[in-house]
């Protein structure tokens, strides 16, 4: 039986149950899948990705985090401190799986990312952290052994990224739509 933190804030449970079902979800396919699955119904991933475009693809992610419902989520996460590279790992490894994009916009695609949620973060005033601590580190709150979480193959693929820069190629109209977001109210009302 599940230990239950009757301590915990409702907020950070509903977080927490957000962010169990999208990264540790079991439907993947096991390996040789593709190969004995009838080609006329490709998996989504096995399909041309929706983006190829990398300017496209941001904008449907930043359309994704200031969506009505996920933006407040999103930020809640961010202020708990969620680290930022795990939200990005998480969001790329679903727009793979659904195959809005292929595994080389995967890599594109995480840095830019970072910097439009981090820009987010700080635009509503909160502060965040860009990455877990390595093994030896401790983090503030965190008791020595405990494990951390892995989010697969992109942890490896991406290494870490404890620094995070625009590029020169980011779209300026994100940028502007960056700074002219509001704050969800969730937040200030907690403030």
């Amino acid at each position: 039986m599940a230990e239950v933190d009757f301590n915990q804030q409702p907020q950070q449970q509903d977080i927490g149950t957000m962010i169990q079902e999208k990264a540790m979800r079991f439907e993947r396919p096991i390996p040789g899948q593709s190969l004995t699955q009838d080609p006329d119904s490709p998996m989504p991933y096995e399909k041309p990705p929706q983006y190829t475009d990398r300017n496209e693809a941001l904008e449907y992610f930043f359309a994704k985090f200031v969506d009505e419902d996920n933006y407040p989520k999103i930020m809640e996460l961010i202020a708990i401190p969620f680290p930022i590279m795990d939200i990005v790992k998480i969001y790329l490894t679903e727009a793979f799986e659904e195959g809005v994009i292929n595994p080389d916009m995967v890599m594109l695609l995480a840095e830019p990312l970072a910097y439009m949620l981090m820009a987010l973060a700080e635009r509503a005033d909160i502060d965040f952290i860009i990455e877990r601590a390595e093994e030896g580190e401790e983090e503030e709150g965190e008791e020595g052994g405990e494990q951390q979480r892995s989010l697969g193959v992109l942890d490896n693929a991406l290494g870490r990224m404890d620094t995070v820069q625009k590029d020169e190629d980011f779209p300026e109209d994100i940028e502007q739509r960056i700074q002219q977001q509001e704050a969800p109210q969730s937040l200030l009302g907690a403030r």
